[in-house]
């Protein structure tokens, strides 16, 4: 497959599903986009710097089809229904399984809840598997103002907050029965995430010709009543419509991919860095001193994979670059997945320390360090970057999608040790 084969194809521009399949005629990968035709033909271009698995699959590609939908979200869905239909090989090489979202109905609740999660378990429904997390939580989060699903789980005296601004029907105060609920919420819910938005659209569609033909010949009370569901039911026909089509949920998720990718020019990585640790550290002149570790998988936070450390050396013994050694050495000591990156907060002098540390135990992991330039508390502060064996640091653009990536792992950090800390300091106080 080239270039040229595929500008003849009649790829539409539209948020859809696509399928590349092998010589034999097995699918070996699914792949989603906002745009169906821009996304398959960035697999050609000759400015696509793959990693070389995915390489390897580009030239294994003898045919492509590809299934168009109405919005964003119906893409999403549509990639993880058919990845778990059909387990494309290139799927699961190219994604660890440990690091798939999925969508989780809890049936098991009182009140059946709605969430991600990357474990599954015996209870509850599960939707996908979705290649990014950020992705499935603004499908999520866009899905409820169609089906406003209660986030307690359990009954209350009354209703929550949500049901205030009318994002929950009331079901955690009584309002409405779990049957009730079950019915208007969870079930259509579950259908739309199934893929089947079509049978929900003419389930509404069917109703409101029933009420529209019915109202004629009812009496007034009956007549109000109908009138009330009837207006119901198209505004639920209506702002669906409205939601999947402002909503941008592929977006975010490739623009973390591609941050990613710049960031392996800038770098000049030896392959994309699927797994980018960060680090810092927290204390108050040594006191109630912890670490962090983050991990940023495909671009995006990883927080079941997050590590947090107490230090153990002696107050006053070392300062912020002895206890990220001690962090280092500490997790080092693990059998964790090996990052492809390391990310440290500070300067040259953090990053011998860690360079140091990964010399010692001879792992060749490339390895930087960013610190803050003048103006430590103003957003437009030049970021300094520091790598092994450079005597100056670099300075990136403020709009550089490499140093956006490396600042949300700096930040994710620095916000994780900040928690960690101030967490012991309230516990030594309550002390």
């Amino acid at each position: 497959m080239t270039l040229e084969n595929l500008k003849k194809l009649n790829i539409p521009i539209t948020p859809g599903s696509y399928q590349f399949y092998n010589v034999k005629g097995e699918i070996i990968y699914i792949g989603k986009a906002a745009n169906l035709k821009s996304r398959v033909l960035s697999y050609w271009q000759k400015s696509a710097n793959h990693a070389p698995a995915k390489s390897k699959m580009v030239a294994e590609v003898k045919k492509i089809t590809w299934i168009s939908v109405d919005s964003e979200i119906e893409a999403l869905l549509l990639e993880a229904n058919l990845i778990k239909k059909y387990q494309p090989y290139y799927n699961v090489l190219l994604r660890d399984d440990k690091r798939f979202a999925y969508i989780k109905i809890s049936l098991s609740d009182e009140i059946p809840g709605v969430f991600i999660t990357r474990q599954i378990d015996k209870s509850g429904k599960y939707f996908g598997p979705f290649v990014s997390s950020q992705a499935a939580r603004e499908t999520i989060k866009a899905v409820r103002k169609i089906f406003p699903y209660c986030t307690m789980r359990r009954a209350q005296k009354r209703p929550c907050f949500y049901h205030q601004i009318g994002r929950c029907l009331g079901v955690c105060g009584g309002i409405i029965s779990q049957q009730e609920y079950m019915k208007r919420v969870i079930k259509p819910l579950i259908m739309f995430l199934e893929g089947k938005k079509s049978k929900i659209v003419k389930n509404l569609e069917v109703r409101i010709k029933k009420l529209e033909k019915n109202n004629a010949n009812a009496a007034n009370v009956d007549a109000n009543a109908a009138n009330r569901e009837l207006i119901n039911l198209k505004f639920q026909l209506k702002n669906m419509k409205y939601v999947l089509e402002s909503a941008r949920v592929l977006s975010v998720g490739e623009k973390y991919a591609n941050d990613v990718v710049e960031l392996a020019k800038m770098l000049a990585l030896p392959k994309v860095p699927e797994r980018i640790e960060g680090y810092d550290i927290a204390n108050i002149f040594g006191r109630e001193a912890v670490g962090s570790m983050v991990v940023f998988t495909a671009g995006e936070a990883n927080k079941s994979e997050y590590r947090k450390f107490k230090i153990k050396i002696g107050q006053g013994e070392a300062n912020d670059v002895g206890m990220l050694k001690e962090v280092l050495e500490r997790r080092f000591n693990n059998t964790w997945p090996a990052p492809d990156l390391i990310i440290v907060d500070g300067g040259k002098a953090q990053l011998n320390a860690a360079l140091r540390v990964l010399q010692r135990r001879k792992l060749p992991i490339p390895l930087i360090a960013i610190s803050k330039g003048l103006g430590l508390r103003s957003a437009n502060a030049p970021d300094k970057l520091f790598f092994p064996g450079q005597a100056r640091p670099l300075e990136l653009p403020l709009a550089s999608p490499a140093l956006h990536l490396i600042k949300r792992v700096r930040d994710e950090a620095h916000r994780f040790a900040i928690g960690y800390h101030r967490q012991l300091r309230s516990r030594e106080n309550f002390k």
